[in-house]
């Protein structure tokens, strides 16, 4: 789906399951004061201010917090592949990285795992909706001879990327499993839980993986932390301005940002939500747009789960929890197996 037909989903349904990706996107729009409203620009720009927070309170931060779990994925790989005949293979195993990021997530989580697991035919496949993370990555310096491959496409799109004899580990780190397309609810997600773990585990017919998930589910620590950088999340309406066939009655600025929560003791979502905070008629590619003060347009989710929950939801994927990560601040990896 392009970015002009996501925007008008959500505008015309109030929701648009595949904006999230398109938040990451660097485009050329800006606020009324000249400043850059680039997605790229803005992500960095929060992640380095979060990273330097949690140095100056001496807090867990999110990112180094996953980099450690990853890197014990590392140390411990061999023992949760198995190789065919229960010994190392020649071909090695090769990792499909859904969602990698940036360059320095690339470098630190998947490209360690990469190198300890190929062998003379594995490969090193990153998929992401993201044009500018892939490209960033492409342009980085050489990863020793390790065959990288690149493809732009939906993470949760269950297509088969690899031969049935071909053996993988599938990585998904950054949380990005938790931005499932689901509705507005009070209860737990276990449909659309399971059925993304279908489509994942269908990447390969022998494959491993290892998912990354928050497991916070404390409300007011995650409403603090969204609501911390509201512009990232209203920056798409910048990109809207700058990019689609709309006319000059739009503007970006009647959008406010609200983390909005559900959950329990099993789950927690948080609906990226952005409100109209006053009444708004354009048109967009020739198509009327009514949008009225106080309409809530729900943006993308993030989940967090707990880890019984998340087990649960793995079996009844058909597949077993190998093993769980967790620095017991809110970042688990868990590792999982087809059931044979």
């Amino acid at each position: 789906m392009s970015f002009l037909e996501t925007s008008l989903k959500l505008f015309q349904q109030k929701y648009a399951p595949d904006l999230g990706p398109e938040q990451y996107a660097h485009h050329t729009g800006c606020d009324r004061d000249g400043n850059s409203m680039s997605g790229s620009l803005l992500w960095a720009r929060a992640e380095t201010q979060r990273m330097n927070n949690a140095l100056d309170t001496g807090t867990t931060n999110m990112v180094d917090a996953e980099i450690k779990l990853a890197r014990d994925l590392q140390q411990r790989v061999k023992e949760y592949v198995r190789w065919p005949q229960g010994k190392r293979s020649q071909k090695g195993v090769s990792i499909l990285d859904f969602g990698p990021g940036t360059v320095r997530a690339f470098q630190q989580k998947t490209l360690p795992l990469a190198t300890q697991l190929r062998g003379k035919t594995s490969r090193c496949v990153l998929v992401d909706r993201s044009n500018e993370f892939l490209s960033d990555i492409e342009r980085s310096p050489p990863s020793f001879d390790l065959k990288i491959e690149f493809i732009r496409d939906d993470i949760f799109s269950g297509r088969r990327f690899f031969s049935d004899e071909e053996t993988a580990l599938v990585v998904m780190f950054g949380r990005t499993f938790g931005n499932l397309a689901a509705a507005i609810s009070d209860a737990p997600p276990v449909a659309a839980v399971v059925q993304a773990l279908r489509r994942i585990s269908n990447s390969a017919e022998r494959c491993w993986l290892a998912i990354s998930i928050g497991s916070d589910l404390r409300w007011n620590v995650a409403k603090a932390y969204y609501e911390a950088h509201p512009e990232f999340q209203l920056n798409v309406f910048y990109r809207m301005k700058a990019e689609l066939p709309v006319d000059d009655n739009f503007d970006p600025g009647v959008f406010e940002y609200e983390a909005d929560i559900r959950g329990d003791d099993s789950f927690m979502q948080v609906i990226h939500t952005a409100i109209v905070n006053r009444n708004l008629s354009f048109r967009l590619k020739g198509k009327s747009i009514e949008l009225k003060n106080g309409d809530r347009l729900h943006l993308k989710n993030s989940f967090s789960f707990s880890e019984e929950f998340f087990r649960e939801c793995a079996n009844l994927a058909g597949l077993v929890s190998v093993d769980v990560l967790s620095d017991d601040a809110g970042s688990d990896i868990h590792v999982l197996g087809k059931a044979t």
